[in-house]
């Protein structure tokens, strides 16, 4: 339970608009949001079906009469957007994907609409709004008035206090908000329950949404934000998120996650048998070094202290030496780097094969093909461990009280596939730290990319997405009664 003196926990969201998603804005948006004292714990897209209730309920939850706490004029000119811009047609003949993005903290309202910023005219550039939002004046021309966007204008005869606020003729305000959020926990629980009651009516892969999607060289790529990315107060996912923006493809689902051990080795599978090729010479190489060293350390021991050649070059000695002064076993290796019980099998295989310390090339080969297995398992436990924060042999977790959370997200478009991972390559390079800690994985074109969908329950998934989805998952465990939001 929370101490009387910690706050705690809210949620929080931010609605990304269909003109932010367009523009590609998303990134540096969830940067910016990512600044604040919250964690991202969940993410979805939604696109409002031209016979759905969805946006007549949510401009309902906007609608606020007494004006408690948004103002009349702000509150039409929020209605009229949400009206004009998240359905199908609207006036700005884009997609009307959404993206809805769920944070949680201390004080996280409070923050999240700190960082989103206010409406007003004034330009700055301090927040979100600031940055990609616009409220100003201009000349616009008139949008045709088309049946669907008639009848959804008609809600407006609902909000009877708002025609009270005077509307000049001709309207000539361009209003673009960036984000939407709420401005009170009793607010966004409002908001969070209704996104939870049309996640899957009007959420999930949306790339029914975007017309330039309907081609036959269009395909779906998934990339995934690894686990040291997503820390609070860190913006990297939101300049990993802009990075991928310059691919040109359209994001069309999102799904925060944490994996299961079952559901890492599941998802990875394929990596042993690439582990057991592509890391043997890692252990071909450490042997070598490790005779290198041996050999080194004999002659020596010979030239500076005065050592019987015959005794000091004698392999299991000159190893022994090694192992004892390059060992740490209280000092776990590094990702990428041979694993202790690796380390063992080859100082034990060393001291069996070798009669002097200049062993044939044959040697170290066959000490790499023996180990090959063994070495491929150590990185694959060492993958899981790091994806899930969690011990591969019993499940349990590795830090006790704190959640290892991925971001998956769809990229749609022409050949994405291989164009996705081409930026992930660059992206690599850029962000990488070491093997493991390199920041995103991207569906290889060889290794099942729908298959991985399914393992994880991506809305893409082709047997459907797994439910609950994660939005619906937070808000259910976090508003229950007597949840604890410590």
């Amino acid at each position: 339970m929370a101490s009387p003196e910690s706050p705690r926990d809210e949620l929080a969201y931010a609605l990304i608009t269909p003109y932010s998603l367009h523009k590609s804005r998303t990134g540096g948006i969830l940067a910016r949001l990512l600044w604040a004292d919250v964690k991202l714990v969940a993410a979805r897209m939604y696109a409002p079906r031209p016979e759905s209730a969805f946006l007549e309920h949510y401009c309902d939850a906007i609608y606020d009469p007494e004006e408690r706490l948004i103002p009349l004029p702000y509150q039409r000119l929020l209605i009229e957007y949400v009206l004009r811009n998240f359905g199908t047609p609207n006036v700005r003949g884009i997609s009307n994907r959404l993206a809805v993005l769920v944070f949680r903290g201390p004080n996280a309202v409070r923050d999240i609409a700190a960082a989103a910023g206010h409406i007003h005219p004034v330009p700055e550039g301090d927040t979100v709004r600031g940055t990609y939002g616009d409220y100003f004046r201009e000349e616009q021309r008139r949008v045709e008035q088309t049946p669907a966007l008639r009848r959804r204008l008609r809600l407006l005869d609902k909000y009877e206090r708002l025609y009270e606020v005077d509307a000049e003729s001709p309207r000539n305000e361009f209003f673009e908000p960036a984000v939407l959020v709420g401005v009170s926990p009793e607010m966004v629980e409002t908001h969070l329950k209704l996104f939870r009651r049309y996640a899957y009516s009007d959420g999930g892969f949306v790339r029914d949404a975007v017309p330039e999607l309907d081609s036959p060289n269009v395909e779906t790529s998934m990339v995934i934000l690894k686990p040291e990315s997503l820390r609070n107060r860190n913006p990297l996912p939101g300049n990993l998120v802009d990075f991928f923006a310059r691919a040109g493809m359209r994001i069309t689902a999102l799904k925060v996650l944490e994996m299961s051990v079952e559901r890492a080795r599941e998802f990875y599978g394929l990596k042993v048998p690439q582990f057991r090729r592509q890391l043997r010479d890692m252990v071909s190489e450490r042997a070598a070094w490790i005779v290198r060293r041996a050999r080194l350390l004999a002659d020596r021991a010979v030239a500076v202290l005065g050592a019987n050649p015959d005794v000091a070059r004698i392999p299991a000695n000159a190893l022994a030496v090694v192992r004892e002064t390059e060992t740490m076993p209280f000092e776990e290796p590094p990702p990428g780097e041979v694993k202790p019980v690796v380390l063992d099998r080859i100082y034990d295989l060393l001291a069996e094969k070798l009669t002097d310390l200049e062993p044939p090339d044959r040697i170290i080969d066959e000490i790499a093909d023996e180990l090959k297995d063994l070495n491929a398992e150590a990185e694959f436990d060492e993958l899981i461990r790091y994806m899930t924060g969690k011990d591969p042999a019993t499940g349990q977790p590795v830090d006790p009280g704190t959640q290892t959370l991925c971001m998956a997200m769809l990229y749609s478009g022409r050949d994405a596939l291989a164009v996705i991972r081409r930026r992930l390559k660059e992206l690599r390079k850029v962000y990488g730290r070491n093997v493991l800690q390199n920041r995103a994985h991207a569906s290889d074109p060889e290794e099942d990319p729908i298959r991985e969908m399914s393992v994880l329950g991506m809305p893409a998934a082709p047997e459907g997405e797994e439910r609950p989805c994660d939005l619906e998952r937070v808000v259910t465990d976090f508003y229950r009664p007597g949840a604890d939001a410590s």
